[in-house]
């Protein structure tokens, strides 16, 4: 097989820019009529959350002019409050009691100031209030970020035509979209700062590879303003600065040879530093004026342990692993295995590969955000090479091609069903407490019986028709009327007489609910336990979220399934407990069935 060269003849590529076309059209419909988030209010807005927390820093300065102190006029907050979360937006008090400290850092708020004055202008001339959230603001934003992500895809397209055929680069834009993470946040959760990032990856190996081509100063000093701007986006791009100094190295002759080239350069390399320098010193100003230091941790308890990384569980969580979750990104990583042989940018690709990973699986709150892959995604662009590099190598050989084809496939689907449920699902998938047995009872899914969500808590969860067909033993019930509330946090009853038990492999306990309120947060709901116990001493312990199957107002039975443990025991005890939730639930009736026959959990 011929290496990776640059070649190009290949530019010029019309199948390429067909499938590019098609990505475009595909992002434009996500972005603009299948899921307008501009339309949306409250956590939904497209200005909420995260994004609200970059982009404050706008409306702050131009229309409040409060940078500091976060007060505004009266009726502002009750006006905007649909959008407005204080949590992300406003930061955290300073030393001094005098002002506020923004958590995140400016270089979103420049990326986003385009958007910003166009909806401020747009607010003017169509009478809608200047506030920075109207909808001629939403709209601007969402348009803006479609057209940055269009943008870094459309040279992210032209880079790889100089390294693989048109063929490659065509199926690599259409994996790309439709097959990765890229696509929701490309095009629906387009205030993220990842692909945004992305974006300005694509522009810096660009920077690279002329400059590594031509020796042209120029293209080293606009490295140095994508660098700045992208550590002042995510300081941990700081990593960046390795795309220009690793770009084509492949041995230690090359990188030394490069160091030379540099230091040729020691003027443009001066300016390089500087102007990296001032970009980043942005932030250091906003600090020594919010806080008196030049320099402010604003993530106040969250972290890196890097002593410790979560390298396995990021990827590969049930609830939030990027490649359970984005498994097409493994055809990078598998292509990493025969990369080495391109001969061109090893050292880059696999210096950052796996630098960022080791800096992303480090974060401590390692699934923030839901399927935290959203983190990877800036990483992209030099994670393409080796899957590229692996696809090119596939379609030379028709029997790796044979199946190649299916696992494309089949990653794609995942990722269109997981963008789909993201957003219009009827709460499938669940970022937080998805266990193993439910995923893969919902992966690929488009809804699963409401039953199912019990495997979220427990791993244990008969087949209905299987129970049909057990023998029923009614062991023993109870009347009494068991209650937790915000005073109350646990409550319960217990049962001793279960010799009936005996021959029985499952028990059902079934209780009547009562509730007039609901539970939203997954960690606040009430526990609905069953606990086999020995002399006190808990043997067993079985519990769902009593939430996930209420609704206000709600009055209807529930069961948990349990098998009976090995162990001795002398007691089943069934209890409601609550940490935090104010949701007053009551349950009554309690009925245990032991169940005879050959049942197996789903």
């Amino acid at each position: 097989m011929s290496t990776v060269t640059d070649n190009p003849g290949r530019r010029a590529g019309r199948i390429s820019l067909l499938a590019y076309c098609l990505c475009a059209a595909l992002m434009a419909y996500a972005s603009l009529v299948f899921y307008p988030r501009w339309q949306k209010a409250g956590t939904e807005s497209n200005l909420a959350y995260d994004t609200e927390g970059y982009y404050w820093y706008l409306p702050s300065v131009f229309i409040y002019h409060n940078l500091k102190s976060q007060q505004y006029p009266a009726g502002v907050l009750h006006e905007i409050q649909a959008t407005h979360n204080p949590e992300f937006a406003n930061g955290y008090p300073n030393e001094k009691g005098d002002g506020y400290i923004l958590k995140y850092t400016s270089g979103m708020a420049i990326l986003y100031s385009p958007a910003f004055f166009t909806g401020h202008i747009m607010a003017h001339f169509l009478h809608y209030p200047q506030n920075g959230f109207s909808p001629p603001y939403k709209i601007a934003f969402q348009l803006w970020g479609l057209l940055f992500g269009l943008a870094g895809l459309y040279f992210f397209r032209r880079l790889m035509l100089h390294f693989f055929s048109d063929g490659v680069v065509a199926a690599g834009l259409i994996i790309l979209v439709l097959g990765t993470n890229y696509l929701n946040y490309a095009a629906i959760d387009v205030g993220m700062s990842h692909t945004w990032l992305f974006s300005l990856y694509v522009y810096l190996l660009w920077t690279a590879y002329y400059f590594a081509q031509t020796g042209k100063s120029r293209y080293l000093v606009l490295s140095g303003i994508l660098c700045g701007l992208m550590t002042l986006v995510r300081p941990t791009e700081v990593i960046s600065v390795l795309i220009p100094l690793l770009w084509g190295v492949n041995t230690r002759a090359a990188f030394t040879e490069r160091i030379r080239m540099l230091l040729r350069r020691w003027q443009a390399l001066l300016l390089t530093a500087l102007l990296f320098l001032l970009i980043v010193g942005v932030q250091l100003f906003y600090w020594k004026y919010v806080s008196g230091h030049w320099v402010q941790y604003s993530y106040q308890d969250q972290g890196f342990n890097f002593r410790r990384p979560h390298a396995i569980v990021y990827s590969w969580s049930y609830r939030a692993g990027w490649l359970r979750y984005c498994p097409m990104m493994v055809l990078s990583y598998i292509g990493m295995l025969i990369y080495f042989r391109s001969g061109r940018h090893v050292w880059m690709v696999y210096a950052l590969a796996i630098l960022n990973y080791f800096i992303v699986s480090s974060w401590n709150i390692w699934d923030y955000g839901g399927f935290s892959g959203r983190a990877m995604i800036q990483s992209y662009p030099v994670l393409f090479f080796p899957l590229l590099y692996l696809l090119e190598y596939c379609l030379q050989r028709k029997w790796l091609t044979a199946i190649l084809i299916p696992v494309l496939l089949l990653c794609g689907y995942v990722n269109i069903w997981w963008t789909y449920q993201a957003h219009k699902g009827e709460g499938v998938i669940d970022p937080f407490t998805t266990s193993r047995e439910y995923y893969y009872r919902m992966v690929g899914r488009w809804s699963v019986p409401q039953e199912y969500h019990k495997l979220k808590d427990t791993p244990e969860l008969l087949d209905e028709a299987a129970v049909a067909k057990a023998d029923h033993v009614f062991v023993d019930s109870m009347q009494r009327t068991v209650c937790v509330d915000k005073e109350h946090s646990d409550d319960g009853v217990s049962f001793r007489k279960l010799n009936r038990l005996q021959g029985c492999s499952w028990l059902r306990v079934t209780a009547g609910f009562h509730v007039t309120a609901k539970e939203w947060d997954t960690w606040s709901m009430p526990q609905y336990i069953v606990e086999f116990r020995k002399d006190g001493q808990i043997q067993k312990v079985n519990m769902i979220r009593v939430f996930r199957f209420l609704n206000e107002n709600d009055n209807k039975p529930l069961f948990i399934d349990v098998k009976i443990p090995d162990a001795a025991y002398d007691e089943i005890s069934v209890r409601l407990w609550s940490a935090e939730s104010d949701k007053k639930v009551c349950m009554d009736n309690i009925v245990l069935t032991g169940l005879k026959g050959d049942l197996k959990s789903l």
